[in-house]
């Protein structure tokens, strides 16, 4: 069995793994770039706040060596998602700027009468936006959820997260959504098209059981967990998800394995 620190590629989770809402998790920036050392590397996100474009550009600001290219949310695999399947085609988002910009970028017209109904993060989320959405769906809208993600990790704690806001409309509209985020297909094939690795050769690093760890298992990954998210020891020991391996923190991963001092990792 190969150990997470010798494998060809990582796709890394961002919130919780690099980041606790604005804060920088102690050693992740360098545990981060010693990984680009030895390994092909990209960031994979359920959050949908943030365009590819300004993931990028916040990792970059962090000291972590990283292009447009190297990010996938699932803001922006949702909206490949609706154009390879379905061509340019009206939406209404529900979400905030970073899952606007990519339904735009990829050809989408914005709009309160739509075929589709996108729905992530939105942290200006009101009666009105639920108004507008559920009429859509009722109408025949397809119902699309960038993640289901109940809660979300910051500096001050958890807070409630895409999931929320997906439940509110699937309870209003007797819906269920297509989920494009992990731990579903869509933006999994998405990752795996981008790091031109075998499933095999990948390690997935997260810290939701429920998304990245069951993502890694049902593509056939290494899944490494981290504990500075969402996830606690009790946590892993009540879930039927077992993780490959368990770490404290990102930078532990590679510490524990013998990475830190180690060119090829």
């Amino acid at each position: 069995m190969k150990n997470p620190a010798a494998m060809k590629a990582y796709i890394l989770d961002i919130d919780g793994v690099i980041y606790r809402g604005s804060e920088v998790i102690e050693g992740s920036v360098d545990a981060v770039n010693r990984l680009m050392d030895c390994a092909e590397v990209i960031f994979l996100t359920n959050n949908s706040t943030r365009s590819r474009a300004n993931v990028a550009e916040r990792l970059s600001a962090s000291g972590i060596r990283c292009a447009e290219d190297d990010v996938i949310t699932a803001g922006y695999a949702a909206s490949r998602y609706i154009r390879e399947r379905y061509g340019a085609s009206t939406v209404y988002p529900i979400g905030e700027a970073g899952l606007i910009d990519e339904l735009e970028a990829a050809g989408h017209t914005i709009s309160e009468d739509a075929d589709f109904v996108v729905v992530g993060l939105d942290r200006d989320f009101n009666y009105e936006k639920l108004r507008i959405g559920h009429r859509n769906i009722v109408c025949g809208a397809v119902f699309i959820a960038t993640n289901t993600d109940p809660v979300l990790p910051t500096e001050n704690g958890f807070v409630p997260g895409a999931g929320a806001i997906v439940s509110a409309i699937e309870t209003a509209s007797g819906v269920p959504p297509l989920v494009i985020g992990k731990p579903n297909q869509p933006i999994l094939e998405i990752a795996l098209e981008h790091i031109r690795v075998p499933a095999s050769e990948c390690t997935i690093v997260g810290d939701c059981l429920d998304t990245d760890i069951l993502a890694g298992i049902r593509c056939g990954m290494r899944a490494a967990l981290v504990l500075s998210g969402t996830e606690t020891l009790e946590s892993v020991r009540r879930s039927e998800i077992t993780p490959d391996s368990v770490f404290e923190n990102l930078s532990s991963l590679l510490r524990r394995n013998g990475a830190a001092g180690d060119d090829r990792c």
